[in-house]
């Protein structure tokens, strides 16, 4: 019976150490972190030009909205959203132009709107703004004069001489968004664009 019973408790005592060291072995492992999907950077799409305001594009199998001036800011900025994601700066020029204030909300892509009394009344399209943001007829950023000349048949260009206390070249039409170039040849090239009330022109 001493032999069964120690043959027994060497038995117990194998399976106890066994079990011990099995489970401090997993306790052991290195725990491997799994992390959630990156999220995904809001997709932007650019908005047309117009010289009454902007034409948002719509989603698949929707049509484009017109953005005219007068629409209401936080209407305004709602729909510029949707495309070009949130405002990433919002403020207001204290004095512009006609020194009265001028409400802004800036979007990535360069693209600035301007706000009066709570309404819509400008955009501007800085030089370094996205070039995919374009008139209906393929006008933008980088587009030479001679081009805008064909497609703009009532464009103004404007030699802007600064010593006479102009701005420096640019254009200006009556159905179309006007602009600053960087020079008033044929070869020169359109750097910004804006149409409406703007901190510039206002």
């Amino acid at each position: 019976m001493k032999t069964l019973w120690g043959k027994q408790a060497l038995v117990g005592l194998a399976l106890g150490t066994l079990i011990l060291s099995t489970g401090a072995a997993l306790s052991d492992t290195p725990k491997t972190m799994v992390r959630a999907p990156a999220a995904k950077p809001a997709r932007i799409s650019p908005v047309t030009l117009a010289h009454d305001g902007l034409v948002i594009p719509g989603a698949v199998g929707q049509g484009s909205r017109k953005l005219p001036f007068g629409t209401p800011r936080a209407k305004a900025i709602e729909l510029v959203a949707g495309n070009l994601g949130p405002a990433v700066k919002t403020g207001v020029y204290p004095e512009c132009g006609d020194g009265k204030p001028l409400g802004y909300a800036d979007f990535r892509g360069g693209l600035q709107l301007s706000f009066s009394n709570a309404k819509f009344v400008g955009w501007t399209l800085d030089a370094k703004g996205d070039v995919r943001n374009r008139m209906a007829n393929g006008v933008g950023i980088g587009t030479t004069v001679a081009t805008l000349q064909k497609l703009v048949p009532d464009v103004f260009i404007d030699p802007g001489e600064q010593e006479n206390g102009g701005l420096g070249p640019g254009f200006q039409s009556d159905t179309w968004p006007s602009g600053w170039l960087d020079g008033a040849r044929s070869t020169s090239k359109i750097v910004s664009l804006f149409a409406g009330k703007t901190c510039i022109v206002a």
